[in-house]
């Protein structure tokens, strides 16, 4: 095999392929790219007809990347190059054409400019089979709309939990719209939106590590992602890349039914003055001396405002947030970095939140102020009766505009965390 490359080029399409998780693999032919001087048919759908085209796959067995880049052939063939021998040295080579050449017995001379390397290949036939590019059903959406669903929940996937349900998001498309859940058993967050061409009602379980990785590649832009979905492999195709991953065979938590039906207090406070405070507060709160473990974010809601308060070995913080507070008068305590990633994860469009609670050991539910369609939880009557809450209706107006220019919707529940009296 022997081709030339422009160095960027080679560079771009190397770079994302890299990014598939290989070093705890046994097959060293999976701890490497496979290069097809041209694309061999017989190993998946040729697009592109043209006869200068390299393609790049990268397969770990669970999840795997396959792209192309253009150059011009000198020989055909198809080797499989060590992945992190590759990149550094095609990132060290000088701008300009770089040449790529292979010999029978796998020997790999790369040269460019003034500066050559030697390394060694493996045969292509090595390389694991790939699932072919083909799903039973197949969505087109915007890029922006699939980043901005996976960053909102994303964070609240387990890594490696032992419930392999909560290792994954759940996408759930129904009547033309597309939710993301995503669940450790300690926060909740979900954001949907309508899908501009619909789609075939489906549900499935996407790894959280993969999605990480896929919002690396995903752009704010109105460029349409293609989304195949398998029988076990779910596939996202982005210009000239698809990127696809083994999805989670389980069955999904009903999610749904971790949000109350009713609140005894109802917190509108301003986005970004909260989590700021929060920021403030971590300071103290992350803290770590002689072991110990970290502190909980001290909330106190009352009197229109949320006070947060936290002490640690390290020292000690308090801040008064202004808030239109109805209901019931309430102090509880959360993990800073569950309630920071929360609030971070909100839409940069929602200025007003709208938090409700019950009791100092359930849940908060964090929402914009205008409300959302996951779940219409009623006030406790109990305690709004004896005390109307008036700047509900404001706060919910404020956001009115500001929520068209959106069409996604958000929502969060995080679990407190148990304070010392």
């Amino acid at each position: 095999m022997k081709a030339t490359f422009d160095k960027q080029k080679l560079l771009a399409a190397l770079t994302p392929a890299a990014g598939i998780s290989q070093s705890k693999n046994t097959m060293a032919s999976v701890d490497g790219l496979l290069f097809e001087c041209p694309p061999d048919p017989r190993l998946g759908e040729v697009e592109d007809p043209n006869p200068n085209l390299c393609r790049i796959s990268a397969f770990d067995l669970e999840k795997g990347l396959r792209t192309s880049v253009e150059c011009e052939i000198g020989e055909t063939g198809m080797f499989v190059i060590d992945t992190v021998k590759i990149l550094q040295i095609i990132r060290a080579m000088p701008d300009g054409s770089i040449t790529i050449e292979i010999d029978d017995k796998g020997r790999v001379h790369i040269a460019g400019g003034q500066s050559s390397f030697d390394i060694t290949a493996a045969p292509g036939e090595e390389f694991p089979s790939m699932p072919q590019f083909v799903g039973e059903h197949t969505y087109r959406i915007p890029q922006y709309i699939i980043k901005q669903l996976v960053s909102r929940t994303v964070y609240a996937v387990a890594q490696n939990d032992t419930r392999a349900a909560f290792n994954g998001a759940f996408f759930k498309i129904r009547n033309g719209e597309l939710t993301v859940v995503g669940c450790d058993g300690f926060r909740l967050a979900a954001a949907k939106c309508p899908l501009p061409n619909g789609g075939a009602d489906s549900e499935i379980l996407i790894p959280g590590k993969f999605l990480g990785e896929l919002t690396k590649m995903l752009r704010d832009t109105e460029d349409e992602v293609t989304m195949m979905v398998g029988r076990k492999h779910i596939i996202f195709k982005i210009d000239t890349i698809h990127f696809f991953t083994r999805m989670l065979d389980v069955e999904y938590i009903d999610y749904e039914r971790l949000f109350p039906d009713t609140y005894r207090t109802e917190v509108y406070v301003s986005a970004a003055d909260l989590r700021s405070a929060v920021e403030r507060a971590s300071i103290v709160t992350e803290y770590k001396l002689g072991g110990a473990g970290k502190s909980p974010i001290r909330l106190d809601i009352g009197d229109n405002a949320v006070t947060l308060s936290a002490v640690s070995a390290g020292g000690s913080v308090r801040e008064r947030v202004p808030a239109a507070v109805g209901g019931a008068d309430i102090s509880i305590g959360f993990d800073g970095r569950y309630l920071l990633d929360a609030l971070k994860a909100t839409s940069t469009n929602c200025e007003t939140l709208r938090i409700r609670l019950n009791e100092s050991l359930k849940g908060a539910v964090i929402e914009p102020a205008g409300g959302t369609t996951f779940k219409d939880a009623r006030p406790d009557e109990t305690v709004f009766s004896e005390r109307k809450f008036d700047a509900a209706a404001d706060y919910a107006n404020k956001n009115s505009e500001d929520e068209e220019k959106d069409p996604s919707s958000f929502i969060s529940f995080v679990m407190p965390t148990r304070m010392n009296k």
